[in-house]
């Protein structure tokens, strides 16, 4: 008499696929890293001495490409839901080009362009809330959001004579985004898009026409994490 096909965690017919991790997802506690991809750019708003200034012609963003790093502690709350407290470190270029008007005022042959950096290391914690679907063979797709507070860590420090742009130490940050967890044999991998908007602002209140010339900056983030649990 045939016995019956032995249950594990397995499947030992050839022609279904093999589910890793089954029950990864029932252990209250999981680690991780990831590294990371940034693409950021600063959102500004223009002063009353930028209307009324006749040295400052335009002020213009410029994205850059950065990169973070850090940790994870995952925390489950519910089969589909999970919190996230996920600590790094962010290395940023906030850029901004200023044009300046010509000597005459007037003519474009004259003027003057200048690009302001702020290179920035941004120590920060994202607390979030993870909503996943439910899971379909070796993989789930998930929506994630919640806030993101930071400090800088370092930069380049100007001297009080040098006329430079300045910026923020403290932010903090809308974050929302989308994912897709898959499961290996050995671990899960999770690539995932994530959007930081600022709410801080983060101009400062250096004395200077660059500082000056602004209402507002506002941090704006675009981030590719790739996780490993």
């Amino acid at each position: 008499m045939a016995q019956p096909p032995e249950m594990n965690e397995y499947s030992r017919d050839p022609k279904e696929k093999i589910i890793n991790l089954p029950r990864y997802d029932e252990k209250k506690l999981h680690y991780g890293f990831f590294l990371a991809l940034n693409y950021n750019r600063v959102i500004i708003s223009e002063s009353e001495y930028f209307v009324n200034s006749n040295t400052i012609k335009s002020v213009s963003p410029v994205a850059k490409l950065d990169f973070s790093l850090g940790f994870l502690l995952n925390i489950r709350l519910h089969d589909q839901l999970a919190f996230r407290i996920v600590p790094s470190v962010g290395f940023y270029d906030r850029a901004l080009n200023y044009t300046f008007y010509g000597k005459d005022g007037i003519s474009d042959s004259t003027s003057r362009f200048s690009e302001q950096v702020v290179e920035t290391a941004m120590i920060e914690t994202s607390f979030l809330l993870k909503y996943k679907s439910l899971r379909r063979k070796n993989h789930r797709f998930y929506l994630i959001g919640g806030l993101k507070p930071g400090i800088r860590a370092g930069g380049k420090k100007a001297n009080k004579s040098e006329n430079r742009m300045g910026f923020g130490k403290v932010d903090l940050a809308i974050e929302y985004g989308i994912g897709i967890d898959f499961y290996f044999k050995f671990f899960k991998f999770a690539p995932e898009l994530r959007f930081s908007n600022g709410i801080i602002n983060m101009n400062t209140t250096d004395i200077n026409s660059y500082n000056q010339s602004l209402d507002k900056m506002l941090t704006h983030t675009v981030t590719l994490y790739f996780f490993f649990e």
